[in-house]
């Protein structure tokens, strides 16, 4: 038995090793993209709510990696990250680490999207299919029960429907 055992903690050591490698890997590749160019480098994760452990500490060290290159240049690094907030609670692995992120001088912002009114919805589809209000008014009554008022849904179902030829702008 204490083969097994001490077999199954060699291999997890060599686990540990691995994922630490692996981070250390790729912040070095993040280092590399930065002093590349001058354009802010941006990484945009979505679905954040099932993030693992894993996940979370390569990101943790990323955004943890000192302000400055080896150039001396500014690093310009943005995370942005989007998740469903009735699934991530105060003990959430991401919550938890934009906490201790916050508490080592990163600067976070937390953007809520809510649903848009009717007559937003209303104002959205006018605007870009270039007719008035009173026209527009079914299909953005019909959007609005769609997507129950998300800007997100509400702006990929009208591109669907111009994709289907079905709207034209």
């Amino acid at each position: 038995n204490d083969c097994v055992c001490d077999q199954n903690d060699g291999d997890s050591d060599v686990a540990v090793d691995a994922q630490k490698r692996l981070r250390y890997l790729f912040c070095q590749f993040v280092e590399i993209i930065l002093g590349c160019q001058e354009e802010p480098l941006i990484l945009f994760l979505d679905d954040c709510q099932w993030i693992d452990a894993a996940s979370v500490a390569l990101l943790n060290q990323i955004l943890m990696m000192p302000n400055k290159s080896a150039t001396n240049k500014q690093r310009r690094f943005f995370f942005f990250g989007c998740c469903r907030d009735d699934e991530v609670n105060e003990d959430h692995p991401l919550t938890l680490m934009l906490s201790s992120l916050e508490t080592f001088g990163t600067k976070t912002t937390n953007i809520m999207l809510t649903s848009i009114s009717k007559e937003t919805v209303n104002e959205m589809v006018s605007t870009t299919l270039s007719l008035l209000p009173r026209l527009t008014r079914p299909l953005a009554d019909i959007l609005y029960h769609k997507t129950k008022g998300s800007p997100i849904f509400i702006k990929q179902l009208m591109i669907d429907l111009y994709k289907r030829r079905l709207l034209y702008p």
